[in-house]
Formats: C-alpha cells, sequence, structure tokens
C-alpha cells in the first residue's frame, strides 16, 4: 500500500512538472510578440547608446549608427560606430561594437570614414565578426523576421519594423537631437 502511495505521488509530481514545462513554452511563445519585442528593443537601445547621434545608413536587416564623436574630425571612426543587425539564425536583434582590445591591437583599424565611405565601413565590420573581433548585445529575440530602413527626407533616422506571420510592430531609431558628420 505504501509503495502505491509513493508511485502515486511520484506519477503526480511528474505530471505536475510537465504540464509546468509545457506551459512555459507556450508563454515563451507569446512573449515573442513584435510589439513587445519592439518595446524591449528600443528601450535596451536607449540604455545601451543614450544620446547616439545619428543613424548613418540602413538598409534591411542593418542599421549603421554613430555613437559618438570622441575624435573631433567631422567624421566617423569605427570606434564611434556601431550596428544593429538582424541575425536570422537565432532570430534575435543585435547591437555590435569593436572591441577595444581589437582597436587597440591593430591601429589601422581606427580611420576616418566619410559620408559615401560607409559600405567600407560595414565591410569592416563584416571582417570583425569572422575573426570574433565584436561585442554582441541582444536588443530582441524571438523575431521571425524584421526591417530596418532609413526615413526617406528625414536623415539620421531609420525605422525598424518587427515581423512574424500574425503581426507586426515598428519603432523609430532617432537619436534626441540630431547630430550627423559634416564630412
Amino acid at each position: 500500500m505504501i509503495a502505491t502511495l509513493l508511485v502515486g505521488i511520484v506519477g503526480t509530481a511528474l505530471v505536475a512538472f510537465l504540464t509546468a514545462f509545457a506551459r512555459g513554452g507556450e508563454v515563451r511563445e507569446r512573449i515573442s510578440d513584435p510589439a513587445i519585442e519592439s518595446s524591449l528593443a528600443s528601450r535596451r537601445l536607449d540604455t545601451l547608446l543614450p544620446g547616439f547621434r545619428a543613424v548613418l545608413a540602413a538598409d534591411g536587416e542593418t542599421a549603421l549608427i554613430w555613437v559618438t564623436d570622441r575624435i573631433a574630425s567631422r567624421s566617423v571612426h569605427l570606434s564611434e560606430a556601431a550596428l544593429v543587425r538582424f541575425d536570422p539564425e537565432g532570430e534575435e536583434l543585435l547591437l555590435e561594437t569593436a572591441r577595444t582590445d581589437a582597436l587597440v591591437a591593430d591601429r589601422d583599424l581606427e580611420r576616418e570614414y566619410l559620408i559615401g565611405q560607409y559600405g567600407a565601413l560595414l565591410a569592416t565590420f563584416d571582417t570583425l565578426r569572422e575573426n570574433g573581433l565584436l561585442e554582441r548585445e541582444i536588443l530582441a529575440e524571438g523575431i521571425e523576421s524584421i526591417e530596418l530602413l532609413a526615413v526617406l527626407g528625414t536623415p539620421g533616422v531609420a525605422d525598424a519594423t518587427f515581423m512574424n506571420t500574425e503581426a507586426s510592430a515598428r519603432i523609430r531609431i532617432a537619436p534626441a537631437v540630431l547630430k550627423e558628420p559634416l564630412r
């Protein structure tokens, strides 16, 4: 009789555990709502890049951001830039910056990028990513797709549209006061 009672208790505990595990999966699925993820991404971006200067370029799954003007040159250096990038494999929106040790080890990375040379800056980010020399922060996760596009007629600003099969949400990536490089 005691053995039957113990088997019943263990069986009940196992059923309760499996039920809780299944409900947790459902909750995670509901949390991946584009409206929630876009709001979280906006708040995380504001926390990680307070007072950034401008969105330099946005095209599809990437947006290049001018974070600060540490080197007073009226141009953008690698240490002054960040990349907001959608990773479709991990279904994550990432914020990537060059690692400080990489910039110290290779002083040639810290060159000037003028307006019109942002493609070269994006290529530098790709090279650093391949070599594992980028710092990454997750801005949002559980996203099926995202579209980052420059806002026409408003330089230095981009829209990010978070999408899944059932809904979409849009946030604006814009500095409080627009300060874009002059040359």
